[in-house]
C-alpha cells in the first residue's frame, strides 16, 4: 500500500492507496464475481455495492444480507420471493392479483421506492427474472442518506450477471407441476483484450394449481464491458421482460356479519377453484437500459457514474376484488363481481455519481463518499368507459358490476353455484381519462467513515433531498380521441429535507465488530390538510445496535441486530373539515400519532465445510400505533399493524458428497411466517371507540422444501419437492387478493455447463 504526504498550509494530509478486489487484463476493478464471498459464503467478507462506498461489511454499522447466485441456483428459485426467503426478517406481505410479490421487513413494505436493479430504482409491479441475477443485496434499516425518500425497513438491490474475460455459460431446461416449463441461456466471452459480453435469456410457460390461470414470460439481458483504458471501464446493459398472464385475486374473504363487516379468509372454497372471468388478462412489459462508468482517478480516489432509463407498461382487464357477502334472506354467499380495465405507463430516468476517496488527516483515517443523484418519472394512468350488453355506454372511473353471463345490471355470482361464474358477454371499452403525473427528485450526500483508532470508527453523513410532484395533467377522451386537457388542482407537492446519519463501530479484531447507529428520514404524504394545503412529510427516526462475528476461520457469519423505528406525524383522515362538519373526504387529512416498530434479528450464514452450506435466521418484530387521538377515524393505539408477522424464521442446509456418490447434493429449506393480520387496521368513531373490526386474522405456517442434485461432468440434474407437507395458507392484500400459497409441487432442472 502506497502512502503519499501532501502539505496544505499547516495541515498535512496523508493519503492511503486503496487495494481493489480483483483484476481483469488491464484494469483494476471491483468485479461482481466476489471471490472471497463465493468461496466462503460469508457475507461479512464481501464488498456490498449497494452502499455506494468502499465500506467493508465489517465497517458498516448496518445489518446486511447477500444471497448469491450459488444459493439461487441450488434452491432452484423460480421468483424473487424464493430468493428473499433466505434473508432473516423479510416476508411476503401480499401477492396482489398474482402479478407481483410485495415484500416487507421491520414492519414496512418494500414498494417501488425500495427495490433497485444494478443500483437504479425499478418498478416493483413485475415478477423479476432471477436466473440472470449474480446476487441480491439487502441493506436493512435506514438507507435514506444514499437513496432519498425510501420507506423505512431497508432496500433491495438485484445485481445482474456481468461480462467475463473468458468463455463459458450454461443452458438449462426445467419442468414442474401444472405444466411449468422453462428454458434459460447464459453465455459470456471476451470480444477482445479490453472488451467482453454476456447474454442471459429465459422463456417460461406455465399454468397454475389455480383454474384458468396461465403465464408466459420472456426475458433478455445483454451486457457489454469495455476497458477504455487502464483506469476507465464502461458497462452497458439492457434488460427486457415481458409477461402475459392471468391475474388471480384468489379465493376472497367472507363477510360474516353485515352490521360489523368483519371478514375472515374464505376456506369454504377449494383453493384450486377460480370464480373470476375466464377471459381476464394482464400484459406487463419492462425495458431498462443502464450505463455504468467506473474510473480510477488515482490509487486513492475513484468515480462511479450510473445512468438508467426504464419504460414500464401494464395493461389489465379483469376482476380485481372479491368479497363474498352473506345475504340474510336465503343464507347464500354472493359476490358482486366487478370488471375493471386499466392501463398504466411509466417512463423513468435516473443519474447518479459517487466519488470515493481514502486519505488521512493527521492520525485520523477517512473513507469518504460524496455523491449526487437525480431522477424524473412520468406516470400515465388511463381509466375507461364500458359498453353494456344493450349497447349503451356506462361511464365509470374504475369498474362496473359484472355477473352471470356478463350481465352488467346484476353483478352477483354465487359461491355455491359454479354455473353462475360463467363470463359470457365481454364488454367493449374505450378510453375515458388519462392522468399524467410528473415527479422530480434530486439529492446531494456526504458520508465519511473516520477511523479514530484501528478499532474505533465513526460513520457520519448527511443528505439533502428534494422531491416535487408536479401538477397532474388530465386528458379527457371521447371515442378514444382526446377532447380536452386540464391541469388538476390537487396533487402538487414540493418538499426538501435533510437526512442525517451517525454510526459508531468498534472493531475488536478482524472477525468481530459491534455497532450502533441512528438515521433520520422523511416520508412524503398524499392529500391535503383542512385548508387544502399540501401535507408536510412524516418524520422517521431509526436506531440500531448489533454485532457481526465471523467464526470457524472466517467461513461463517453470525450476526445480531436490535432496532427501533419511530414514524411520527402520521397522515390520518381528518375528523372534521374546515367548517367544523364531519369530514367524509379521505383526501383531507391531519398529521397526528405515530407508529413504532421494534425487533431483533439473528442470522448465521456460510460454508463451515467445503461441501456444506448453511443459512439460518430468526426475526421478531412488533409494530403498533402510538399516541393516537380520540377522534373520528383515528387509528387504535396499541394495535398491531396489518401484514406484519410477529415472528419469522428461515433455514437452509445443503450437503455435497465427496465420497461414496461423488457429485450428489442433498438439501432442505424451511421458512416460517408467524401470525399476522390482513385487511385494514381499525379506526375510532366520534366517541373514541373502535368502529367495525376490519382486521382479518391469519395463522402462522412453515413451508419446507427438499432438494436433490447430481453433477456428472458438465451435466447437472436437480430436483425439488416444494411445500413438502402440503401446508395451506394465504397471502392477503388488504381485504382482497387472498391468494393461497402453492400446494405440494415438484420441479426438475437439467443444466449443461458450457
Amino acid at each position: 500500500m502506497k502512502r503519499k504526504a501532501v502539505a496544505i498550509g499547516l495541515l498535512t494530509i496523508s493519503v492511503l492507496g486503496y487495494a481493489q478486489e480483483t483484476k481483469t487484463d488491464s484494469l483494476d476493478v471491483r468485479t461482481i464475481e466476489d471471490v472471497k464471498l463465493h468461496k466462503a459464503g460469508n457475507p461479512n467478507r464481501a464488498k456490498v455495492f449497494t452502499t455506494k462506498s468502499n465500506l467493508d461489511v465489517m465497517e458498516n454499522p448496518q445489518a446486511t444480507a447477500i444471497v448469491t447466485h450459488e444459493i439461487i441456483e441450488q434452491q432452484q428459485a423460480q421468483q424473487l420471493s424464493d430468493v428473499v426467503r433466505n434473508v432473516n426478517g423479510m416476508y411476503i406481505t401480499s401477492a396482489r392479483g398474482g402479478s407481483q410479490d410485495s415484500f416487507g421487513a421491520r414492519g414496512y413494505t418494500f414498494g417501488a421506492e425500495n427495490i433497485y436493479k444494478n443500483g437504479a430504482r425499478i418498478n416493483s409491479g413485475v415478477f423479476p427474472e432471477v436466473s440472470g441475477m449474480e446476487r441480491v443485496e439487502i441493506l436493512k434499516g435506514g438507507a435514506a442518506i444514499l437513496y432519498g425518500n425510501v420507506a423505512p425497513g431497508g432496500i433491495m438491490n438485484m445485481i445482474t450477471k456481468k461480462p467475463l474475460f473468458k468463455q463459458g455459460g450454461s443452458v438449462a431446461v426445467s419442468a414442474g407441476s401444472w405444466d411449468n416449463y422453462k428454458t434459460t441461456l447464459d453465455f459470456y466471452d471476451a470480444l477482445s483484450k479490453n472488451s467482453a459480453f454476456r447474454v442471459n435469456g429465459a422463456f417460461e410457460d406455465k399454468a397454475s394449481f389455480r383454474d384458468k390461470v396461465t403465464s408466459q414470460k420472456y426475458y433478455f439481458n445483454p451486457s457489454f464491458l469495455f476497458n477504455i483504458s487502464d483506469k476507465t471501464q464502461l458497462v452497458i446493459e439492457g434488460d427486457y421482460l415481458k409477461n402475459h398472464f392471468t391475474p388471480d385475486f384468489g379465493v376472497g374473504t367472507l363477510v360474516l356479519n353485515t352490521s360489523t363487516s368483519r371478514s375472515v379468509i374464505n376456506d369454504l372454497m377449494d383453493i384450486h377453484k377460480n370464480p373470476a372471468s375466464d377471459f381476464q388478462y394482464q400484459d406487463t412489459q419492462m425495458a431498462t437500459s443502464t450505463v455504468t462508468l467506473n474510473h480510477q482517478i488515482n490509487n486513492n480516489w475513484s468515480l462511479n457514474v450510473v445512468g438508467s432509463y426504464q419504460n414500464y407498461t401494464k395493461d389489465f382487464f379483469g376482476n380485481d376484488r372479491m368479497q363474498w357477502i352473506l345475504q340474510p334472506a336465503n343464507g347464500s354467499y354472493l359476490w358482486n363481481r366487478n370488471l375493471t380495465r386499466t392501463y398504466n405507463e411509466q417512463n423513468y430516468g435516473s443519474l447518479q455519481a459517487n466519488l470515493n476517496g481514502e486519505f488521512s488527516t493527521g492520525k485520523l483515517k477517512h473513507k469518504l463518499l460524496f455523491g449526487a443523484d437525480a431522477d424524473y418519472l412520468q406516470a400515465d394512468s388511463y381509466t375507461f368507459n364500458y359498453q353494456k350488453q344493450d349497447g349503451s355506454w356506462e361511464e365509470k372511473n374504475s369498474s362496473i358490476p359484472y355477473g352471470t353471463n356478463g350481465n352488467t345490471t346484476n353483478g352477483n355470482i354465487s359461491l355455491s353455484d359454479e354455473t353462475s361464474w360463467a363470463s359470457g358477454y365481454v364488454p367493449a371499452n374505450a378510453k375515458r381519462e388519462l392522468t399524467r403525473t410528473p415527479t422530480r427528485r434530486a439529492g446531494l450526500y456526504l458520508q465519511d467513515l473516520i477511523s479514530i483508532t484501528d478499532k474505533l470508527k465513526v460513520l457520519a453523513g448527511i443528505r439533502w433531498s428534494y422531491l416535487e410532484n408536479k401538477t397532474p395533467l388530465i386528458t379527457k377522451y371521447s371515442n378514444n380521441q382526446a377532447v380536452s386537457k386540464v391541469e388538476s388542482n390537487t396533487g402538487k407537492l414540493s418538499e426538501n429535507a435533510l437526512s442525517p446519519r451517525l454510526g459508531l463501530v468498534y472493531q475488536w479484531n478482524d472477525t468481530f465488530m459491534t455497532f450502533a447507529s441512528y438515521t433520520n428520514s422523511f416520508t412524503p404524504n398524499t392529500g391535503t390538510d383542512v385548508s387544502l394545503n399540501a401535507l408536510s412529510p412524516s418524520v422517521v427516526d431509526q436506531w440500531e445496535i448489533g454485532f457481526k462475528k465471523s467464526l470457524l476461520a472466517n467461513t461463517i457469519a453470525f450476526n445480531a441486530t436490535a432496532y427501533q423505528i419511530d414514524n411520527s406525524n402520521l397522515a390520518q383522515t381528518a375528523p372534521f373539515d374546515a367548517n367544523g362538519n364531519v369530514n367524509t373526504n379521505t383526501n383531507i387529512k391531519e398529521l397526528t400519532g405515530k407508529t413504532r416498530s421494534r425487533g431483533v434479528e439473528l442470522d448465521i450464514t456460510g460454508n463451515p465445510l467445503a461441501n456444506l452450506s448453511i443459512i439460518a435466521g430468526y426475526s421478531y418484530n412488533h409494530m403498533t400505533y402510538l399516541e393516537t387521538p380520540d377522534t373520528l377515524n383515528s387509528f387504535i393505539e396499541g394495535e398491531r399493524i396489518v401484514r406484519t408477522p410477529l415472528n419469522t424464521a428461515n433455514a437452509s442446509v445443503f450437503y455435497t458428497f465427496d465420497k461414496y456418490i461423488k457429485g450428489l447434493k442433498i438439501g432442505a429449506t424451511a421458512f416460517y411466517t408467524g401470525n399476522r393480520f390482513g385487511g385494514w387496521n381499525n379506526q375510532k368513531d366520534a366517541n373514541g371507540n373502535q368502529k367495525t373490526d376490519r382486521m382479518i386474522p391469519l395463522t402462522d405456517f412453515t413451508q419446507v422444501d427438499f432438494s436433490i442434485a447430481y453433477q456428472y461432468k458438465k451435466f447437472l440434474l436437480q430436483g425439488k419437492l416444494g411445500n413438502a407437507f402440503n401446508v395451506v395458507n394465504y397471502n392477503v392484500h388488504e381485504n382482497y387478493s387472498v391468494n393461497p400459497i402453492m400446494p405440494r409441487n415438484f420441479y426438475l432442472t437439467l443444466t449443461y455447463k458450457l
